[in-house]
């Protein structure tokens, strides 16, 4: 049979012209037959560019409803196109997380794609981010910034728009970005971009609109780790593909059903939770449904079994549709075992060339070879080919692999639908969902065939016969020395994520912790500049704060101030190898205006007398006055209180409206935060001023004046503390009536939960109005500390000893009403989150532990949540609903209780215990030793305790238990007619909540240290698979650690609860060869924190032992002689 295509064939068949445009702004012509299906055009198309790694693209067009599709390569193209007449787009279909792996021609067009995705506005960042990458973009086109020829930035209108709205400051900053890549060439700007723009966090991102079961308006999207959910452009979910079991859509529902995290295969279970989206239209969901069974099986599927759709079943069991490509995996085998030559491509020049360099282009796709000789070289900017008709195409059957994170279903707005209990379930192989066919459903599962994998086949026919130009072979080898930066505030070092999303999220989670691998930023940023290398080997590009850069082997903290100066110690360095503190190292905010040194010599100097090989100038760098680290304690705690303040002086104030003016306490309590934030603000500024000429940033050391803190301390306190007198004599009576004034006023109520829904409000509101007493005994711990170390001879001894004296009246006056306070709030905070009971809070009442046990059923074993007060034991479970509280199921008072071991019972388990109250008697089991220690020791104390107590103090208004969760709870998400919304971020970093997920308990007196060891400061987090740092500013307060960008932040990024983690130092195997770092552990999750110094890292050690010990390590029974022994 002849070639349809050859000048001298006949030709068979009607043909049309299809046009496609590419990501250059050209548009060539192909025609195709009539009948041809898409995998004719897409080779066509491969042959036209010689592009390789073709996989990451695709053809998409536009459907009659508006709809972006991409163009099926197993159907008809005239069938799914609304006309013949329809333009097809080539565009980056699988946008994968680490592009500058790819070869040049691939980065080339994915560095195309980016800037179409800036300029319409679906890839949203901060102006800083934008313009960084648009600096990248004017170096690619225009060349090497000309300061003789280029006055302002006038000299960028020659180029399209790089964002919408484009304004005069943006392009003021993209000047300045790219005034530093003089002598970078084409293509290591495109370089430069890609790993900029792939830590974006709407890098890739097609948003979805969608709604949950309340209507919210969400957005979808789907990337290489899972399906992500986002509310506006924040992403607010992840469901990572290691948990999906099943992707379906019914009419215009989206359905991501989970895997049960305990369920067995084999035996019975649930199927626990479905997750629920509503789209617009049945078409637009089945669109987002296919693009995510493509986007997993690209991504984690090894390979794709070629199954041929079936089109002889009269009646439709769902959409056949399956992803037809080659998987990631194969593209990377085929490009790693078939090497070839990178087609050569040009550039066409734009704009003006620097004479620094050869050649500054504007991206432009040349055409290739003509296929056939078919193509109308007549055109400069379009092209035509004719689509052969003689092939044949083996259809593929996707191939899922699971691996999706599912945080609380609540957490994405969506619904969480129970399915029944299955019985006989299938069972598959571990870890390996059986197929099953369900209305437009699709069961995710990777299946490894070796024999596929080495058989793969070629990208097109006719691969090996690329026709390259002439011209010396590239590749992309060119990159291999370049040093591409890890991602300290980015949205996703995407590699690391993948890995990290099965474990954490930066999605304020309802379950355990969610801390990321990288934070994300806010979009609005202040202009961060910053430094450039000038080896380039390791050259660092100038990021904005969404990429800051660290470096590898430099000290990421500023040198620690000088000693005290001797005489005898007074030695002159030469001014060409004297050390030059650097505070605006890349990522790392100064004290006093945030601004970033730009200066190369110097950060290339300071890095390499400060280099940690060194060990002589490290040891010299580290002999500082521990003086000087308690003081800085102070200022790093300072800052912190001060901005808890603001959220009740500024956040709380402003959103508090009352028609007929505040009430008394609302007024009092506005008054008294007043007037302490004001002398706070002052104090704080004192206090920076201090350290800032310690550290030798003034020329206050040439007088010896500066290396002390307790001046201030004597000088402020006389001022401070009468305003902390006055407020702690009216605490008490503050809290109690802000809680009744939520039970009797339903506005006020809904103003204040409102107002905990806002992401400042990072703890409960009732713990900011604790923070002031926490604070004097944070005080008289930093003066303790001060007086200990130094001597009496020292010239800040005398005062340090006054300001202890003074602080420690107060806290001596005011202890008992500080723990009544702290027990007050915590009962106020129990009756906030438990169903079915009248009157907790009570000022006889004590609380004295909270935490998990197995109680036993006639179910067996169940999981309840036990409290045990000064006068009774209570025990609940979780209620099924979306809000995060518990139900109580029962309660026995403590006078005549009985705790018997009961290791000897029928019914009894390891470390199970009898507990006989009133009429009942109840067998529960701990999870470990020490926990069965700790609750039976805490039990017979308040058993003794209740009987040495009157009757009177026992006639307490009744607790009464609901029968069932409805009593409370009603379907639309309200208990007690106030609604709750689930995604209130302190719900569940509270102790109450923690402790029922990570099985453990915690006790006030466990509170009680902790609020005595609250700690804030700069920490570096190492990435978990490469060796970078990134700087954060970590809060540690209520069992937690709270994750900012700067102290300046108003809310954090990210938290971490403690309870249940160990803290040590890191092992040999860890491979950690710093200093100061030390190693936070929950199973098998792990992080390493650096500290600057060895005293943050003791301090560190010591206030993240507070949390951890009392949930893992064995209990010290020191409050009464306990009959317990202490398990080794």
């Amino acid at each position: 049979m002849s070639d349809p295509l050859s000048p001298h064939g006949p030709r068979k068949g009607k043909v049309v012209n299809i046009r496609i445009k590419f990501l250059d702004d050209t548009v060539h012509v192909f025609q195709v037959a009539v009948k041809e299906i898409g995998r004719s055009l897409w080779e066509a198309v491969i042959h036209h560019l010689q592009l390789v790694e073709s996989d990451y693209f695709g053809l998409q067009y536009e459907d009659s409803h508006g709809l972006k599709c991409w163009l099926d390569l197993e159907k008809p193209v005239l069938k799914q196109l609304p006309s013949p007449d329809s333009p097809l787009e080539f565009l980056v279909k699988f946008y994968t997380p680490d592009p500058g792996m790819l070869d040049e021609f691939s980065r080339y067009l994915y560095s195309l794609q980016i800037r179409k995705d800036l300029a319409n506005g679906s890839m949203v960042c901060s102006e800083n981010t934008a313009a960084l990458i648009a600096s990248y973009i004017a170096q690619a086109e225009i060349g090497d910034f000309i300061i003789e020829e280029y006055y302002d930035h006038t000299y960028l209108s020659v180029l399209s728009p790089f964002v919408p709205n484009q304004t005069e400051e943006m392009l003021k900053k993209v000047a300045e970005y790219h005034k530093q890549h003089i002598g970078e060439s084409p293509a290591e700007a495109e370089a430069g971009l890609l790993d900029t723009a792939r830590k974006v966090e709407t890098y890739g991102m097609k948003l979805c609109a969608a709604r949950d079961h309340e209507g919210v308006i969400l957005s979808l999207a789907v990337a290489h780790l899972g399906i992500l959910v986002f509310q506006q452009y924040t992403r607010i979910n992840t469901f990572s593909w290691a948990k999906i079991r099943k992707l379906s859509f019914k009419r215009k529902r989206f359905l991501i059903k989970l895997h049960p995290e305990t369920y067995v295969s084999g035996q019975k279970g649930y199927y626990k939770d479905t997750v629920e989206f509503f789209f617009d239209s049945r078409d637009c969901c089945k669109n987002f449904w296919k693009k995510c069974l493509e986007h997993h099986a690209f991504f984690r599927c090894h390979t794709i079994k070629p199954v041929p759709r079936n089109k002889t079943r009269l009646v439709s069991h769902g959409s056949s549709f399956r992803y037809s490509g080659r998987t990631q995996k194969q593209l990377m085998s085929f490009v790693r075992e078939n090497p070839v030559v990178t087609p050569t491509f040009q550039r066409s020049v734009s704009g003006r060339i620097s004479s620094s360099r050869s050649t500054s282009v504007t991206p432009k796709i040349t055409t290739k070879a003509v296929i056939h000789g078919t193509h109308d070289a007549s055109l400069p900017s379009s092209g035509s080919h004719s689509v052969p008709s003689d092939r044949v195409v083996t259809p593929s059957r996707i191939d899922h692999h699971n691996d999706t994170h599912s945080m609380d279903s609540s957490l994405s707005g969506s619904h969480s639908l129970h399915s029944p209990k299955l019985d006989g379930t299938r069972k598959s192989r571990e870890g390996t969902p059986e197929v099953e066919d369900e209305e437009e459903g699709a069961v995710l599962h990777e299946e490894s065939t070796a024999d596929a994998v080495r058989d793969l086949p070629p990208p097109y026919p006719g691969y090996p016969h690329i026709q390259t130009s002439p011209g010396p072979l590239q590749s992309y080898s060119s990159f291999g020395d370049r040093k591409y930066s890890a991602p300290i505030l980015g949205s996703s070092d995407m590699m690391e994520m993948e890995r990290e999303e099965e474990e954490h999220h930066i999605v304020r989670s309802s379950e355990i912790e969610n801390i990321p691998e990288s934070v994300q930023e806010e979009p609005t940023m202040e202009d961060f500049r910053s430094p450039r290398r000038e080896d380039d080997r390791s050259r660092i590009t100038p990021p904005p704060p969404v990429i800051p850069i660290q470096y590898e082997d430099e000290d990421d903290y500023p040198p620690p101030p000088p000693p005290p100066l001797n005489e005898s110690d007074l030695h002159l360095t030469p001014v060409s190898h004297r050390t030059i503190p650097v505070d605006g190292v890349i990522g790392q905010t100064m004290i006093e205006n945030h601004e970033m040194h730009a200066n190369i010599s110097i950060l290339s100097s300071s890095r390499t007398e400060d280099s940690e090989d060194d060990p002589k100038k490290r040891n010299k760098r580290h002999l500082v006055d521990r003086g000087y680290y308690i003081a800085k304690e102070l200022l790093m705690t300072e800052r912190t209180y001060k901005k808890d303040l603001e959220v009740i002086t500024m956040w709380f104030q402003n959103a508090v409206h009352f028609d007929d003016g505040l009430p008394d306490y609302l007024s009092s309590l506005f008054m008294h935060f007043g007037s302490l934030y004001e002398a706070h603000s002052q104090f704080l500024k004192e206090v920076d001023q201090r350290l800032s000429m310690w550290e030798g940033k003034s020329n206050a050391h040439l007088n010896g004046d500066y290396q002390k803190i307790g001046d201030i301390m004597t000088a402020t306190f006389p001022k401070l503390l009468p305003l902390y007198r006055n407020y702690l004599e009216r605490q008490e009576e503050i809290l109690f009536d802000l809680e009744l004034a939520l039970k009797s006023h339903k506005a006020f109520e809904v103003m204040y939960r409102e107002f905990e829904k806002q992401k400042v409000c990072y703890l409960p509101l009732n713990c900011f109005l604790l923070k002031p007493a926490q604070r004097v005994l944070h005080y008289k711990l930093i003066m303790e500390r001060l007086t200990k170390h130094y001597t009496l001879d020292h010239p800040d001894f005398a005062d340090c000893k006054s300001a202890h004296s003074q602080i420690t009246a107060l806290v001596t006056e005011f202890n008992d009403s500080i723990r009544s306070q702290e027990n007050l709030h915590k009962l106020i905070e129990l009756q906030r989150d438990l169903v079915g009971i009248d009157t907790l809070v009570h000022k006889d009442r004590v609380f004295i532990r909270e935490g998990c046990l197995q109680k036993f059923s006639r179910k067996g074993y169940q999981q309840r949540m036990f409290f045990l007060f000064s006068d009774f034991l209570m025990y609940t479970s979780r209620v099924a609903s979306s809000v995060l509280q518990f139900k109580v199921h029962g309660q026995l008072p403590l006078r005549g209780m009985i705790v018997e071991e009961s290791d000897h019972a029928k019914m009894a388990v390891a470390n199970s215990f009898a507990i006989y109250g009133g009429n009942k008697c109840i067998l529960v089991a701990a999870n470990s030793q020490e926990e069965k220690d700790k609750w039976i020791e805490d039990l017979n104390e308040a058993i003794i305790r209740a009987k040495s107590r009157g009757d009177e103090k026992f006639r307490y208004p009744s607790l009464k238990s609901s029968t069932s969760s409805s009593d409370n709870v009603g379907m639309d998400g309200e208990v007690n007619g106030v609604s709750q919304d689930k995604n209130v971020q302190h719900r569940a970093n509270t102790t109450m909540h923690v402790c029922w997920h990570r099985n453990t308990s915690v006790s006030m007196r466990d509170h009680e240290r902790a609020i005595k060891n609250q700690l804030s400061g700069y920490l570096l987090r190492k990435f978990k698979n490469s060796n970078g740092w990134q700087k954060l500013w970590v809060v540690f307060t209520n069992f937690c650690l709270f994750f900012f960008k700067t102290y300046q932040d108003d809310f954090p990024l990210a938290s971490l609860p403690l309870l249940g983690y160990a803290v040590n130092t890191p092992e040999e195997e860890d491979g950690i060869n710093k200093d100061h770092v030390f190693k936070l552990q929950f199973k098998n999750h792990v992080y390493f924190f650096r500290a600057e110094s060895e005293y943050t890292f003791e301090r560190w050690m010591e206030v993240i032992n507070s949390a951890t010990n009392s949930a893992r390590r064995i209990r010290l029974f020191s409050r009464l002689d306990s009959n317990q022994p202490i398990s080794s």
